[in-house]
């Protein structure tokens, strides 16, 4: 059984989507929890939610804060030390896309930005908070992707800053250890709103449910479950692992996806 009581997690990106969807569970089990994200009017919404649903009406910490700026990414825990005085739970959520084509003029300001927001500001955040993990015992999560797993050319600076995420929760799993468990989570196709930043979501959509072994796109609570279960003590033989949860699109063959066996 998952148990996060009282435990304390600093969640990014958790206006909405993912981010949103784990604050709101981890406050059910009993966590206090600090969100974090771009848009106070979504972050106001989601904390109103979390303190409804926590069995101990915690009120969570908010931060507006933007992750291209290296010090928001340090207020972010300085305002949830302040607040908490100590961390048990670091999820690292917050992330971009982009789709400039390799070559075109923009590509590499995409690629910067890509590379500093899913990155660049969990290697930040995870130095700052190293001390008050080691101290809890506690554990990192990070949001990855299956695109750090599988090519895409279209996404081609998503799919390399995921890769990067993947290496560095492995080397990050090596270097704290014994005291604190890192782990990453790699979702597939979620139904969130980062997939409108790249186009009309619908046709998106209709286009992966074809190939979608398992015939679903997971909703942000599916990954919100697994992130709860690797943060908790349920998983304590954990660390170093890349978790894909991912309803078989890694092993999705359009060939034969509508193949039926009687």
């Amino acid at each position: 059984m998952i148990n996060l009581d009282n435990k304390v997690a600093l969640i990014t990106g958790s206006s909405d989507g993912i981010g949103a969807a784990t604050a709101l569970l981890f406050s059910s089990l009993g966590a206090k929890v600090a969100i974090v994200g771009r848009d106070q009017s979504k972050l106001d919404k989601v904390a109103a939610e979390c303190e409804a649903k926590s069995p101990h009406n915690y009120k969570p910490v908010v931060i507006k804060a933007d992750f291209m700026k290296d010090d928001d990414i340090r207020r972010t825990f300085e305002e949830t030390n302040s607040v908490y005085k100590k961390l048990d739970i670091l999820v690292n959520n917050a992330g971009v896309i982009c789709q400039k084509a390799f070559g075109e003029p923009q590509a590499l300001a995409d690629f910067d930005r890509v590379m500093q927001v899913n990155v660049r500001a969990v290697i930040l955040l995870t130095d700052l908070a190293k001390s008050q993990l080691i101290k809890a015992k506690g554990a990192i999560v990070n949001v990855s992707s299956v695109a750090g797993l599988k090519s895409n050319s279209s996404t081609w600076s998503y799919c390399m800053s995921k890769a990067s995420l993947d290496m560095f929760t492995k080397s990050m799993a090596s270097l704290l250890a014994p005291h604190v468990r890192v782990n990453s989570v790699n979702p597939g196709p979620v139904r969130t709103d980062i997939i409108k930043s790249m186009g009309d979501s619908n046709a998106i959509w209709d286009s992966v449910n074809q190939i979608m072994p398992l015939k679903k796109v997971a909703d942000p609570i599916d990954i919100a479950q697994t992130i709860a279960f690797i943060a908790s003590d349920a998983s304590r033989n954990m660390t170093g692992s890349i978790v894909v949860s991912d309803g078989g699109f890694l092993i999705a063959n359009p060939d034969t996806s509508n193949t039926k066996f009687e």
